[in-house]
């Protein structure tokens, strides 16, 4: 973040005014930062936000090596027209603190990672971008294309993305997103 950002971003703290593209912090697994990343303010609020990360992984290290530490070592990001798992990680920002080692100010997050990995999903199937949600405990084998099985701490939520197509309105210079008819 550079400096005239930081003073967008304590300005608009300090005032509560909105910051649609505020940045947000990076976030490494696989030895890498997010390959695609998201936020959504709560009530145009830049202390209150919404966050999702996502890392893609091919099917075929996947595959390979999801019990080896292998795994979570590989920093290779998948070719681009390899099969990928996305594996996502979601905040909730509440506020701001202080952190202990740097005593910069950053964001506060909720502790209920469940409530916002329910509330991810569940934007994600309304806007029409997944569907077939299932949630898998512990150990459970995961049920998905050349995937044998998941460990990890909690429940995870795997879904089927839905072919989309986006164009660039040249009027607001949004990206419009749509849903393909099948």
């Amino acid at each position: 973040m550079g400096l005239a950002s930081s003073w967008r971003m304590a300005r608009a703290f300090v005032l509560n005014e909105p910051y649609p593209t505020a940045p947000f912090s990076t976030l490494y697994l696989f030895g890498r930062g997010q390959d695609i990343g998201f936020q959504r303010a709560i009530d145009d609020s830049p202390r209150k936000r919404h966050h999702v990360r996502f890392w893609a992984k091919s099917l075929a290290q996947v595959e390979a090596d999801v019990d080896a530490a292998s795994f979570w070592l590989n920093t290779d990001r998948p070719n681009e027209n390899d099969c990928v798992l996305w594996v996502g990680a979601a905040t909730k920002d509440i506020g701001f603190s202080l952190t202990r080692l740097t005593f910069q100010v950053t964001h506060a997050t909720a502790s209920d990672t469940n409530a916002e990995r329910g509330y991810i999903v569940n934007e994600l199937r309304k806007s029409g971008v997944i569907e077939n949600v299932t949630f898998y405990k512990t150990a459970d084998k995961l049920v998905t294309k050349n995937v044998n099985h998941h460990v990890n701490d909690g429940e995870v939520a795997i879904a089927e993305l839905i072919e989309c197509r986006s164009e660039l309105d040249p009027e607001s210079g949004i990206n419009l997103t749509y849903r393909e008819m099948r």
